[in-house]
């Protein structure tokens, strides 16, 4: 048996180095540890600071050969193609073919070519390799989703401390606590009516699979969840209506006596139970917009009883929409204008409680929602920055919004968002002119 015929030298593979074969004569791979050597005066021993697995190091001995078996044909042109492989612009990295190793994914250190009288129509090479990796380097980018969160964290410590300051004054007055009283059960009636509303089954099917129509649950036909079942549906709606009924009972609990730091918890507790009752982010934004708007403060038989109603429904508002801002950190965009749609929504809910904080003096609340404020900005811009924007269609006839998805995307699957876009009587027959996300 010839020595190429043996079950070794059969499986090597030919070398090459970005495409460019040549011939091994002998390989070295160097392989290891990264330590740090720590010396200290006076010690005879020294510490070993483990670092990583170093970079392995591959040294290829060979040569280029008129004519050889590996291909190449003129071995002066097979110089010319390898030196040009080596000097390539390529960021460093190339493909290596080992005979043994395989295919590596390199980069070139070093590149010997050497000529000698002797040897004619060859020439001898040798290469200094170390295996590449990806590419990994520190960012300054920001975590903008997080630091909504921990701006919303902040911004309901502020409105729990402003308003206790105000609730001190409120225990002298028995009248007063029972307006504070009243108030709470107001806001509680009107948080579990829109919590209602968002787990009616109706809301919630749409989370099923299949499709029930553009006109059953708009905001939650994007969640699909193909094990949840009817009964699944009616148990998760039952329990977080519970939810918001729990937190309800400690608000009115803790605004029969008064106590601050009670009603400040029990207020986030229960906008946090109406933000967990609905199923997509797209619904609790407009949940908790409509509880915001249906909390207003109320003139009374006298200032004291008037100044406690603005008090009480402040903090309840602003519990409101910071719990609000917090829903935008899950809200999926669909396109730029979609991200300007929900910015001006929370602008417009933000702005409201900054100016009422500023006018009353809460100098915590209006640092604290100004922040938050800046915070969801720069969260929508980074997210949105790259979205399609809305753009003016005219396709001079009425066609299937189906086949308006193939015309304008390429792609069927976006027939729901189409229709949401769009918004035609009837699928079938789409305007001719409308505006849509256009890539």
């Amino acid at each position: 048996m010839g020595i190429n015929n043996r079950p070794f030298f059969r499986s090597l593979q030919t070398a090459s180095w970005r495409g460019v074969p040549f011939a091994v004569t002998g390989s070295t791979v160097k392989v290891g540890r990264r330590v740090a050597l720590h010396e200290y005066p006076y010690r005879d021993e020294v510490w070993v600071e483990d670092l990583g697995r170093a970079g392995r190091r591959i040294s290829l001995t060979g040569f280029l050969l008129q004519d050889a078996a590996y291909g190449g044909g003129d071995v002066i042109a097979q110089r010319s193609a390898l030196i040009a492989a080596c000097e390539a612009p390529d960021e460093g990295a190339g493909e290596l073919v080992h005979p043994s190793l395989g295919r590596i994914t390199a980069s070139l250190l070093d590149f010997e070519c050497e000529e000698r009288s002797e040897r004619g129509r060859s020439f001898e090479v040798r290469f200094t390799f170390i295996e590449a990796g990806s590419e990994a380097f520190p960012s300054l980018s920001i975590a903008t989703q997080a630091q909504t969160g921990l701006s919303v964290v902040a911004a309901y410590a502020a409105i729990a401390q402003d308003f206790a300051n105000r609730a001190l004054s409120f225990l002298q007055t028995p009248a007063i606590v029972g307006e504070v009283e009243r108030a709470a059960v107001a806001f509680v009636v009107n948080a579990q009516s829109i919590t209602q509303r968002a787990t009616s089954l109706v809301a919630m099917v749409a989370t099923l699979e299949g499709t029930y129509g553009r006109f059953v649950g708009e905001f939650t036909a994007a969640l699909k969840q193909p094990s949840t079942s009817i009964a699944q549906l009616i148990g998760a709606g039952a329990q977080a209506r519970q939810a918001v009924t729990q937190s309800g009972k400690a608000l009115v609990a803790a605004a029969s006596v008064v106590d601050s730091a009670a009603m400040a918890s029990a207020t986030q507790s229960l906008v946090r139970a109406v933000q967990n009752a609905n199923t997509d982010p797209h619904q609790a934004i407009q949940s908790l917009a409509a509880l915001q708007q249906e909390t207003q403060p109320a003139i009374r038989a006298t200032a004291g009883l008037t100044d406690a109603n603005a008090a009480v429904t402040a903090l309840f508002r602003r519990s409101t929409v910071i719990a609000l801002a917090d829903s935008t950190a899950g809200y999926a965009l669909s396109s730029y204008d979609d991200t300007q749609a929900l910015r001006s929504t929370v602008f417009d809910a933000l702005d409201a409680e900054l100016t009422i904080a500023a006018d009353t003096g809460d100098d915590a609340t209006f640092e604290a929602l100004g922040a938050l404020e800046t915070a969801v900005v720069q969260d929508l811009a980074t997210r949105g920055e790259s979205l399609a924007g809305m753009r003016d269609v005219a396709m001079g006839a009425s066609l299937p919004v189906i086949v308006l998805a193939q015309r304008l995307y390429q792609d069927v699957s976006r027939y729901d968002k189409l229709v949401q876009q769009i918004n035609p009587v009837n699928p079938a027959f789409a305007p001719a002119a409308f505006s849509a996300a256009v890539d």
